[in-house]
């Protein structure tokens, strides 16, 4: 009895702590000092706001740094949040978008790789891990996600912008983010 009661407990945790939404999603846009970006689920991706360096990892993961994870892989609640953001024709089905300060470093990461069980069956693919930075500008919109050949990972930045009622994407270049001091 009180182990089914504590897989209880343990089960609904989870599905609480699966359901908490970024708190910066809901922040009002503003196309003078703020800047949007989408993210697409499948790879972990975190921002650190203000550095054009990667942060080091807290006790628990990305505890320290004042960032925020943005995307993880997820089975459940694939609903996109959207803030406006223009869609172009090659986009992915899920994503979620978020207003940041303009005129600042944003730093990205990218995780893949570890461990996961499907139908009684582990899964292994190697670790990999990617940081990126690049200053967004006032009023603009991008999208960060992973990229690279089968094998490797790399952070792929493009800008995002209206031409003749279609969506053009610009490629933009993230400089790598080292490791802060």
């Amino acid at each position: 009895m009180k182990k089914g009661l504590a897989l209880a407990l343990l089960c609904t945790t989870l599905l609480v702590a699966c359901v908490h939404e970024p708190m910066n999603k809901s922040t009002p846009y503003n196309p003078q000092t703020d800047a949007r970006v989408r993210v697409y689920f499948g790879v972990s991706t975190h921002f650190y706001f203000n550095t054009a360096c990667e942060p080091q990892r807290g006790a628990l993961g990305y505890g320290g740094g004042g960032g925020m994870a943005v995307a993880k892989p997820r089975m459940l609640h694939l609903a996109n949040t959207t803030i406006g953001m223009p869609v172009p024709e090659d986009a992915y089905r899920y994503y979620d978008e978020y207003v940041v300060k303009a005129d600042q470093p944003l730093t990205i990461t990218l995780d893949t790789g570890g461990w996961s069980q499907v139908n009684g069956f582990v899964i292994t693919e190697t670790r990999q891990h990617v940081a990126g930075s690049f200053v967004p500008r006032p009023g603009m919109d991008y999208e960060a996600f992973p990229g690279g050949n089968k094998g490797s990972l790399r952070l792929t930045v493009r800008q995002l912008r209206l031409e003749d009622e279609r969506v053009q994407t610009e490629p933009m270049t993230a400089d790598p983010a080292p490791l802060c001091r």
